[in-house]
């Protein structure tokens, strides 16, 4: 394998489904026919279902299939049954017809198939002799239960009915419970880690990145979260130079106390909790995420399509601890199927208005307005590129600080409120954060189609500047302009040539060959070469294509030096910090 240097994928998941909330259909499918869709139902028995095809791995099972193949093999019986097969379909399709005719009642189908189902014909009073149209049913039910045909037929026809229904939520929804029940036989964590790394080199690493869905109003998990990180700390603690996890941090979990294995031990601790030292240093008291920190954790991940921003006054401190610590920050940037499924007014009475960004009404200035949309459209405005511009500005770090008017929140960065010009004693400007998936392939898309929006061209006509970021966000207009027209993809590569700590994994987004090209292009930005990270989304991706694909697709397509730069230095150089050192 031509391979030249160590892999680092730097965007895996090996979470189990009792990790998930039962109600993932939730905003998608609407009440109470998603209560059907309950992912911990599903996985049970799926898993029956499993363990009865078992039973085919058996010799007593193998010889019945090779005889009644070779029975079927016989030309007769091939006949009969191809004969039976075809009469069964036509006494299926006859009837179903006949059961939804008053929905077929229009042009030009209303005259023909009334006088095809004319009772008055002698063949016709035979076949249809039941009064009621719907008694007709029990005969498809029975057709439906003997025969497989039938069966497999009439469940991929509704499901795809469904489909066009729901759109690509659903698409995207029934890809996530695909990918689930694949894993779903896996009984523990490190069983999924041993399919990940048996696709790649034995030296590659990992970075795997947990998921705490208690928050996000779908259901209850069937695992705690806590519990999730004692077995992905026990991973780490197997094999401490292949796999690098991260920790999750939820705004809501932030205050909680959390039951931490320590040495053994189970101790309650706070979830996060720390101190300003003399020297302003921001020091972490006995806590779950100093815990996790110190036995192997080399980052913290975010999922801000849950229900959050980024800038949510939960997680400052902790930002503050990353930026202090070189601690990299890795936050879904991108729209998909896992977002907050309960009442957004709930969240927020003013939730239909960005917190921090301005807009021009023509009068005067006002908040910057966010149509509130149903949810799985909404989450674009927490997951949005810009949101984090508010972390690493001190001017826009400064307004949230105004926000929240929260002294200890001003003592931590030391904001002078009678003084607002006066500079921050401590900023986020090196917080390091992967915002990961690029943008996803739907921004891809929208930066390759747009041929007459000038700000599209601006990484190609630009590449050492592309948007003026800083600038334009001291302009409402142009803020305005950025949040609701600029695709993500142009924002993410902008902001990456304007922070020195901003980086992009292509985690799922460049599962098409077809972005690889683009991939290669960008690559060629000697402002944004070195910031690009290789990741896949193992597992969420293998319904797309295998990580040993992936990996090969993409390594084939560029040239070693910038393979290398993806898949090991850029890697290197966002995740070194005071916990880790590859």
């Amino acid at each position: 394998m031509p391979y030249t240097k160590p892999i680092i994928n730097t965007h895996t998941h090996i979470f189990k489904s009792v990790d998930t909330p039962s109600y993932l259909a939730k905003k998608i499918v609407v009440w109470p026919f998603y209560l059907i869709f309950n992912i911990h139902y599903i996985v049970e028995t799926y898993k029956k279902y499993l363990k009865r095809q078992e039973k085919k791995y058996t010799h007593r099972y193998k010889n019945r299939a090779w005889e009644k193949y070779v029975n079927s093999n016989y030309p007769l019986n091939r006949l009969l049954r191809r004969i039976l097969l075809f009469i069964v379909n036509v006494v299926f399709f006859f009837y179903a017809i006949y059961v939804l005719l008053p929905m077929l009642s229009f042009w030009p189908f209303d005259e023909v198939l009334t006088k095809f189902y004319d009772k008055d014909k002698p063949l016709m009073q035979l076949l249809l002799c039941f009064e009621n149209r719907f008694s007709y049913l029990s005969i498809l039910a029975v057709l439906f239960l003997l025969f497989k045909n039938i069966r497999n037929k009439s469940l991929k026809f509704i499901w795809k009915q469904i489909e066009k229904r729901l759109g690509k939520d659903m698409i995207a929804l029934k890809l996530r419970y695909i990918n689930i029940l694949e894993y779903a036989k896996y009984k523990r964590m490190s069983d999924v880690y041993g399919r990940l790394r048996s696709q790649y080199p034995p030296d590659s690493k990992f970075v795997v990145l947990p998921m705490d869905m208690e928050y996000m109003d779908a259901g209850k998990t069937k695992r705690p979260y806590p519990e999730q990180m004692v077995e992905l700390l026990k991973i780490k603690a197997d094999h401490k130079e292949t796999i690098y996890p991260f920790l999750f941090a939820h705004p809501k979990r932030m205050n909680k106390m959390t039951n931490v294995v320590v040495k053994g031990r189970t101790l309650q601790l706070p979830y996060f909790k720390g101190y300003l030292d003399n020297s302003g240093n921001y020091m972490l008291n006995d806590c779950a995420v100093k815990s996790y920190l110190e036995n192997g954790c080399a980052g913290v991940k975010i999922y801000p399509a849950m229900g959050y921003y980024v800038f949510a006054k939960e997680l400052l401190p902790l930002w503050l601890y990353c930026a202090q610590n070189q601690i990299p920050v890795l936050s879904h940037c991108a729209v998909g199927p896992i977002f907050y499924r309960g009442d957004l007014r709930a969240l927020d009475a003013q939730i239909d208005q960005h917190p921090i960004f301005m807009q021009n009404i023509g009068t005067g200035e006002t908040k910057l307005r966010l149509k509130l949309h149903k949810n799985s459209l909404f989450q674009k405005n927490f997951t949005h590129p810009l949101n984090y511009c508010c972390l690493l500005e001190e001017d826009l770090l400064k307004r949230v600080l105004d926000y929240y008017d929260d002294k200890e929140l001003n003592a931590l960065f030391g904001y002078d409120t009678k003084n607002k010009e006066k500079a921050l004693e401590r900023n986020l400007s090196q917080l390091k954060i992967n915002l990961a998936h690029y943008g996803g392939e739907e921004h891809w898309d929208q930066f390759l189609e747009q041929d007459r929006y000038s700000r599209a061209s601006t990484i190609i006509n630009n590449p050492s500047l592309g948007l003026p970021i800083k600038k334009g966000l001291k302009n409402v207009n142009v803020v305005e302009d950025y949040w609701h027209e600029v695709d993500w993809f142009t924002l993410i590569s902008s902001m990456i040539i304007n922070y020195d700590n901003v980086y992009a994994d292509v985690s799922y987004t460049s599962h098409d060959l077809k972005y690889l090209n683009l991939l290669s292009e960008i690559l060629d930005n000697s402002s944004i070469k070195d910031r690009v990270l290789f990741g896949t989304d193992f597992y969420v991706v293998s319904n797309h294509k295998s990580e040993k694909q992936y990996w090969i697709d993409m390594e084939g397509s560029l040239s070693t030096e910038k393979w290398n730069l993806l898949s090991d230095k850029n890697p290197k150089a966002f995740l070194n910090s005071k916990y880790t050192n590859i």
